[in-house]
């Protein structure tokens, strides 16, 4: 392992000043994953071999992990280790731990081989939104994460981190062109496309819901264009309190998805 002293060692520019990405991460580009709990999630993976270059720990979280990092093939020359208070200076924020990887983001799946059901994220910039969503998708028994252009990528760090790692068990796919376009793979995929908007004719209780499901949410801010909702095999409403206007996104996400694990019978819970 490799102790850092300065800020300004190149050995650690990944980790220096972490930016607040937005948008597009495409298949091969750095990220990093953060935290303890979401490392491990990671390096229990064989694949992760493959995708994590580096370490930034502090002293105590490197005697933990120092031995699955090993395992997973990253070098001790790779492994930095720095006290908490310079890697506060490094990466540029306050940390309740000590513990990021330097990984590469691995390659998405098509669409013609995304299992299904599926969640379809339209327009969903906010990465806290997408990572909350995720974890919802994973703990309802989705298989697949599927992200628009305009969408947040899955794999900036804020989404890992929120999603607790569960993009690491999950298909993905972010799409490069028009939403359009999107939802006619994902038709001919074999997937029927339903909606979630507000003033929808048809209550999600009431659906007659389908393992071959690709749900699709709208953006935090405008929902689903009046033209893309034409596109879809139906959509849905959760019904509300005409005191709101509507739910975050996120949080509608959570109760449709779990309606549909319950109708679908995809979550089988562990019984102690």
């Amino acid at each position: 392992m490799v102790e850092i002293s300065s800020l300004d060692d190149p050995r650690i520019a990944e980790y220096r000043f972490l930016p607040q990405r937005t948008g597009a991460l495409r298949s091969g580009e750095r990220t990093i994953v953060e935290s303890e709990v979401v490392a491990r999630r990671l390096l229990q993976h064989e694949w992760s071999s493959e995708i994590v270059e580096s370490a930034l720990l502090a002293p105590d979280a490197a005697e933990r992990l120092g031995n699955l990092l090993a395992k997973r093939g990253v070098p001790p020359e790779r492994v930095f280790v720095a006290p908490k208070a310079l890697m506060e200076r490094i990466v540029g924020y306050h940390l309740h731990q000590g513990v990021f990887l330097c990984t590469r983001v691995p390659p998405q799946t098509e669409i013609a081989a995304l299992p299904l059901p599926a969640v379809v994220l339209v327009g969903v910039s906010s990465s806290t939104n997408v990572g909350a969503i995720i974890r919802s998708a994973a703990a309802f028994g989705f298989a697949s994460i599927v992200c628009d252009a305009a969408s947040a990528s899955p794999w900036l760090r804020r989404c890992i981190r929120v999603s607790m790692g569960a993009i690491f068990t999950m298909a993905w796919h972010h799409a490069h062109g028009t939403t359009e376009e999107l939802f006619m793979q994902l038709r001919q995929r074999g997937a029927r496309l339903v909606g979630a908007e507000v003033g929808a004719p048809l209550v999600y209780s009431a659906f007659a819901w389908s393992k071959h499901d690709a749900i699709v949410f709208g953006s935090e801010g405008q929902g689903l264009s009046p033209s893309l909702l034409k596109q879809l095999d139906a959509v849905v409403r959760i019904p509300i309190s005409p005191a709101v206007e509507s739910l975050n996104v996120a949080a509608a996400a959570a109760i449709i998805l779990a309606e549909h694990a319950e109708w679908c019978g995809l979550v089988h819970e562990r019984m102690p």
